[in-house]
């Protein structure tokens, strides 16, 4: 059991994270972790009580959709989120490479954060619709640029992005022993201490495979994904998203 891939993840990640970046492992485990993510949270979605998923939903609205929907939509939309933010990451990460930590840090934030808050304006704002759209094509070229400046690194930034679905295959499966006795509570206390620990895991892969520091690397690692989370909602924004695909793919 020691050398079984989704344990090796969650208590040797050095191990693990050291295969990754020297190219000893390859594509099957990672990507089979994320399809196993992408099951369960679809799975949970479509069939467990609503009240349950109201209650640990965190203030979004309602979830309509059956398992098959929620699993091809969290595959292809879960894809594309992950490559986007490693993208993303492998930008931060270069920013943040050399200079002073200090100067540099407020980059990467400041970016995510006009990106999201010009997308919540844009929802009372139906007449900057235009600015929107170039908006979202500059977030995406500039993460396709990014990964291409980073492509020895982005592969393996990727395989490790995949390889922490396992967490939230944890996640679900807790979920799975809460529902029957209506352990709401418990179950989101036990998702975000998870989610801490898949942050921390995230940093620790990112400094493994891009030789950063473990400062520089959690200075790239936070920005990374709340910008992946605000494009996310930027897509949604402009309707190229249900707001079923976006909760799955916070919940992922």
């Amino acid at each position: 059991m020691k050398d079984f891939f989704p344990l090796k993840v969650l208590i040797r990640p050095g191990e693990v994270f050291s295969g990754i970046a020297a190219g000893r492992t390859g594509w099957a485990w990672p990507l089979g972790l994320f399809a196993l993510s992408v099951l369960s949270s679809a799975a949970m979605l479509a069939w467990a009580p609503r009240v349950f998923l109201a209650a640990t939903a965190a203030g979004l609205p309602p979830t309509e959709g059956t398992f098959i929907s929620y699993l091809l939509s969290g595959l292809a939309g879960g894809a594309l989120f992950s490559a986007f933010s490693c993208a993303l990451l492998a930008g931060f990460c270069s920013l943040l490479a050399g200079g002073r930590l200090m100067l540099r840090v407020p980059l990467p934030f400041a970016a995510a954060a006009l990106y999201g808050f010009f997308f919540l304006a844009l929802r009372g704002a139906p007449g900057l619709r235009p600015v929107g759209w170039a908006a979202l094509f500059a977030a995406a070229a500039l993460a396709i640029f990014s990964a291409w400046r980073l492509r020895a690194a982005y592969p393996a930034l990727l395989k490790a992005f995949f390889a922490l679905s396992v967490f939230s295959a944890a996640a679900d499966l807790l979920a799975a022993a809460a529902i029957p006795v209506g352990a709401a509570e418990l179950y989101t206390t036990a998702e975000y201490a998870l989610s801490a620990l898949a942050l921390v895991w995230l940093v620790r892969a990112c400094a493994a495979v891009t030789g950063l520091s473990g400062a520089r690397a959690a200075a790239a690692v936070v920005p990374a994904l709340l910008g992946a989370a605000a494009f996310a909602f930027s897509l949604l924004t402009l309707g190229l998203i249900s707001p079923e695909v976006f909760h799955l793919l916070l919940m992922m």
